[in-house]
């Protein structure tokens, strides 16, 4: 088993720029969220909570959901010193066998392109939505100039809202939301928002 890349660079992982990009994700992602409606919100793939700790104050709970233990170590500790009282951490491999499902809406974000499965992985985040709950996924449009073997190289928004519709997602809809300099393996990049309901 190759050993977990997030692992060895959570405690450097909040760096400025990526502190500005979750604020500016967070801008765009905001107005389309069930704010204030006390809702469940599971942040699947997390890292060290940059989207998810600020959407504490606004879902009744918020579980964090990363395959890298240390991640979850470094928003454990952010969790302890903000006080957050409504947050829990877990592990991809724990989430099965939890209490939590299903949830009222899930956010993915930058997360889809280091899965392999791409279809796998939203029929599996399907099984976890509640009827009438919604997937938030946040992602890199297609770039060619992006090649690397751990990574897709991005998305192609009308080829996902198909993949999402034939899954059984409906009211699929996507925009791009964001253009960054230097934001995916060094090369400029565009970002969208997918909105999904279940």
């Amino acid at each position: 088993m190759e050993p977990n890349v997030f692992n060895q660079i959570a405690n450097q992982y909040d760096t400025e720029e990526r502190i500005q990009l979750a604020r500016r994700i967070l801008e765009k992602l905001n107005p389309t969220l069930s704010l204030g409606t006390k809702k469940t919100l599971l942040d699947f793939g997390c890292g060290t909570g940059l989207l998810g700790i600020p959407l504490t104050a606004q879902y009744k709970e918020v579980f964090f959901v990363d395959d890298s233990a240390v991640m979850l170590e470094v928003l454990q500790s952010k969790i302890k010193a903000n006080g957050i009282e409504n947050a829990k951490t877990m592990a991809v491999g724990d989430l099965a066998g939890s209490n939590v499902l299903p949830v009222d809406e899930i956010l993915l974000s930058l997360v889809l392109l280091h899965i392999p499965e791409t279809e796998s992985a939203i029929q599996f985040l399907y099984r976890l939505i509640r009827p009438g709950g919604k997937l938030f996924l946040v992602d890199f449009d297609k770039n060619e100039k992006v090649s690397h073997p751990k990574v897709h190289n991005g998305f192609d928004q009308k080829t996902l809202r198909e993949l999402f519709l034939k899954i059984g997602f409906r009211n699929v809809s996507s925009s791009t939301i964001l253009e960054e300099k230097k934001v995916f393996m060094n090369e400029d990049a565009s970002l969208f928002l997918l909105v999904a309901e279940k």
